[in-house]
This record gives C-alpha cells, structure tokens and sequence, in this order.
C-alpha cells in the first residue's frame, strides 16, 4: 500500500455471447483484502525516501539500559514521525556508523485490534548500514562476548526485497535479473503507530483509516498516544 490512489474498478462488462472470453487477456480476480490481523498486517510504504533527524529524548518508563530516540522528518518543515527505545550501546552505533546520513525508505505494517488500529513504522537501511552498525556493537575480535542486545544489529534475518518478493508473478523475471545487482535493505523499526477506536474516521474502511493515519503522521497532525488518551477521556466529560 503506497499514498498513489487506486485506478477505480470497471464494474461494467461487456455483453459478447458470440465471441468467446480472450484467454489470454490477463484479467484476474481481485485479490481479498482482511481482515488485517497483527499475523495478517495491511503492509505499506511511502514511496518517496525520508531523510531522518534521530536524536536521543527522555521518555517515561524506558526499560533499565534502553535508550529513546525520536525520529524526525529532517526540513525546512520538521515533523517528528516515530519514538523507540534501543540499547543504549546500539544507540551509540547509530550515531557512529552514520546510520540515517542518507534518506531511507519507511515502511510500515497495520493491523485492527480492539475496534482500533496498531502497527509498525521501519526503515529500511542497506545492507552495508547494518554491517556497519554490527560492526560498531559487536567487533569481530570480541565476537565470543557479545551481548545479547548485539542480535538487534545483525543481518540474519530477510531482506525488504526477499520478503517482498515471494509473491511476484513469474512474468517480472526480467524486472528480477535487473535487481540482481542492487543492495538488499533490511528493516529496523522506529516506532508504532496507534489510533483508539472513538478516533477512527473510516470504521467500516481499514485501509482508508490506515491511510488517513499514515497522512497525518506525515503531515504533523499526529498527537502521541498518551495525550491523545487523556484527550478523548476529558472529551467524554
């Protein structure tokens, strides 16, 4: 799911009895959307890349050792996008590996819960970011005393582009063997997303709502969950 709005559908077919259907028109069923279930997310990205300000804040109830960083949308107009806690060590390797010097790719996974909705916003950082970050977190001589924390910066788990990829048709080959070449990116994510039920603009729509969110977070409307909990409580007063 990207912010470029859908083609409208053509509800209207043609009436041709005399001819038989064009098989080889490639025409096919609209694939079903949700429900979205945090196993089953509604999955999205914005298209354009980001340049990211990260910078580290005080946050009540961080865990003993966690450090907060706020991700802010770096311009003329900033906008603070995303809030999560990482090890402080990591933290450090972030800001020693240079890890948000250049914009990234945010992307993110929805789903409903409780009548509202929750997900995830990720950067997707390439390759050669999160060997550089590993590299700041876990020297190789010190491998055999690496902290638990360490597998946070590691590379063991699936590309953006393996994940990505699975459901490709087997006509985008030729669109595969020219990515063949490119830098796989790994997410690493910055933040949740939340809106509480008596929030919801669209609540018979999901990806409307999950698109209206995103909107918002991106426009600078989006208030912290918190304060938008003790508004809606003073609301109903």
């Amino acid at each position: 799911m990207s912010w470029t709005p859908d083609e409208p559908r053509d509800d209207e077919q043609d009436e041709t009895p005399d001819e038989p259907p064009d098989e080889s028109s490639d025409q096919s069923a609209p694939e079903p959307h949700g429900p979205y279930t945090r196993e089953n997310p509604l999955t999205f990205l914005v298209p354009e890349p980001i340049l990211l300000r990260i910078e580290r804040v005080e946050k009540p109830g961080a865990a003993p050792g966690e450090q907060p960083v706020a991700f802010t949308r770096a311009g003329p107009d900033e906008v603070l996008l995303a809030v999560n806690a990482y090890p402080a060590p990591l933290v450090d390797a972030f800001f020693a590996s240079d890890a948000f010097g250049e914009p990234v790719i945010v992307v993110g996974a929805a789903w409903e819960e409780d009548g509202g909705v929750r997900g995830e916003l990720s950067a997707l950082l390439p390759e050669r970011t999160m060997r550089a970050i590993q590299d700041t977190v876990s020297p190789e001589d010190e491998e055999d005393e690496a902290e638990p924390w360490a597998a946070s910066a590691t590379l063991g788990g699936t590309s953006y582009e393996e994940a990505v990829g699975e459901d490709e048709d087997d006509d985008d080959e030729d669109d595969d063997e020219d990515d063949d070449d490119a830098e796989p990116h790994f997410p690493l994510v910055i933040g949740a997303v939340l809106r509480f039920p008596e929030n919801r603009k669209y609540p018979t729509d999901f990806e409307l709502e999950v698109d209206d969110l995103m909107r918002s977070i991106l426009e600078g409307r989006a208030m912290d969950a918190r304060q938008k909990q003790i508004d809606n409580l003073l609301g109903g007063l």
